[in-house]
């Protein structure tokens, strides 16, 4: 009576098994990682944000008040009241903002893409998808009248 022999590799298939499915685990586990860290560090972002934007509020809060507390100082220095150092610290405020949103649109303007390098790698991809395709329909074509000269089509050029 024959005995029965386990196939060649099974055991090595066993194995390999054993070994995907040990590797799916530890990629599931570094991916698990790596969404945590993730999510920590854009919570800690966004309380930086609302940290920053309480100063920035504070900040200019805080301008108006400086400048008031200066114009208050200064009244009667160079023969000008309380409200005239307050309307010049005023002009000179806006000024300051106009020049400062000027520049910065500036500066966005010179710096703005506008997707330029996307839409030039998407138009080159549909040239090189337009030749493609051309090319591939006049090989059909040709095997169509290869198929019909000398009974060559559907085999793959060399």
């Amino acid at each position: 009576m024959p005995e029965d022999k386990p196939p060649l590799f099974a055991g090595l298939r066993q194995e390999l098994g054993g070994l995907s499915h040990e590797v799916a685990r530890w990629l599931q586990a570094h991916w698990e990682l790596a969404r945590l860290e993730i999510e920590a560090d854009l919570s800690e972002a966004r309380r930086l944000a609302v940290a920053i934007v309480a100063a920035g509020v504070l900040g200019l809060a805080a301008l108006p008040l400086l400048a008031a507390a200066l114009a208050w100082r200064l009244r009667g220095c160079a023969g000008l009241g309380f409200g005239t150092w307050l309307a010049l610290f005023g002009v000179a405020l806006l000024l300051l903002a106009a020049v400062g949103g000027v520049l910065a649109w500036r500066r966005f303007r010179r710096r703005y893409s506008g997707l330029e390098e996307t839409l030039e790698e998407l138009r080159e991809d549909l040239v090189w998808l337009g030749e493609w395709m051309g090319k591939e329909a006049a090989r059909v074509d040709g095997e169509d009248d290869a198929a019909e000269g000398n009974g060559t089509a559907g085999k793959p050029a060399r």
